[in-house]
């Protein structure tokens, strides 16, 4: 039923008090909570870029937690459109926010976030927190 982007697992590392009351509500409900393989990029980008081995071995303690969503040609193909259909209105969105709405969408998934730009997505369900 989710998936969630990469703003909410750094908020949730950084112990963000909306980021948690989301995860305890998620929590409760048995649907699937995904993340796409791009987020773990990103995250993991993040958390080697500090350079704290501590931060990294917990960063990926907490990714196994999620069902990760792989890239695939479907994806692909649908991130293209969403890109194409955003470029034709003068709009852009980064490359992996673009990989991230496509995975929601042909996975039927409810992205989990707080960045605004994901709302330029028309097919896009999205719940802040």
């Amino acid at each position: 039923m989710w998936l969630f982007d990469s703003s909410f697992l750094i908020d949730l590392m950084k112990h963000d008090p909306s980021a948690i009351k989301k995860a305890r509500e998620v929590d409760e409900k048995p649907y699937i909570k995904a993340i796409s393989a791009v987020t773990v990029h990103e995250v993991l980008r993040g958390l080697f870029y500090l350079g704290n081995h501590e931060k990294i071995r917990l960063g990926e303690s907490m990714l196994s937690r999620f069902e990760i969503i792989p890239y695939t040609l479907e994806i692909a193909r649908k991130s293209a459109e969403i890109d194409a259909e955003l470029m034709k209105m003068g709009e852009v969105l980064p490359y992996s926010d673009t990989v991230i709405s496509a995975t929601a969408i042909l996975f039927d998934l409810t992205l989990v976030t707080r960045d605004e730009h994901f709302k330029r997505v028309k097919e896009l369900r999205i719940e802040e927190y």
